[in-house]
């Protein structure tokens, strides 16, 4: 297991251990996770957060970049937290939860999803199409960090397009977009 410090308000945690991917505690305005990780490794990630100091119950949001399995861990632990995925990847959900998280969908089944607006806290929502048809960025304007989920990873790489959901033919043009960002710190999902 892995705990980095990005800035005094954003911490990386990847448990290390099989799929996963990474996840981001967000500590200000208030206690939020981009994306959950792979639920086999929970404990893990239980355990990550208890070293920086926090436990489940004290998450208020989590925000999935894109629904895979590997992304979305196991939310019922997180018993005080709101979920939000953005529109067209709750639409791919409803209509093939199966094709959407790839396994454990039962997973999503559990919860309530909310659709993400353009910003949620101090995060710009932007719409990535690609690796999956709902896939988002979020980026941190003030302290210029880029959650890239599986769009964008660190050296240049991309998410694969070859899934169920992907979208190969809007890869490029989410990649542009995210060009046009200029970031300092790059926070992907691998």
């Amino acid at each position: 297991m892995q705990i980095k410090k990005i800035t005094e308000n954003v911490w990386q945690i990847n448990t290390g251990i099989g799929t996963t991917s990474n996840i981001y505690l967000i500590k200000k305005p208030e206690l939020a996770l981009v994306d959950l990780g792979n639920r086999v490794n929970i404990d893990l990630t239980i355990k990550a957060l208890d070293l920086l100091k926090y436990k489940p119950e004290d998450i208020k949001k989590i925000i999935f970049t894109h629904l895979h399995y590997d992304h979305i861990g196991e939310p019922s632990k997180f018993k005080n937290a709101k979920f939000y995925a953005s529109k067209d990847e709750i639409i791919s959900f409803k209509f093939s939860p199966k094709k959407t998280t790839l396994k454990n969908w039962e997973e999503i089944n559990k919860i309530q999803l909310i659709v993400l607006k353009d910003k949620i806290d101090n995060l710009k929502v932007i719409q990535t199409p690609g690796h999956t048809r709902g896939s988002i960025c979020l980026f941190d304007e003030k302290e210029r960090i880029l959650f890239s989920g599986d769009t964008l990873f660190q050296g240049g790489g991309i998410g694969r397009t070859d899934l169920p959901t992907s979208m190969p033919k809007k890869m490029k043009e989410s990649l542009l977009k995210l060009a046009n960002i200029e970031y300092d710190h790059l926070c992907p999902g691998h």
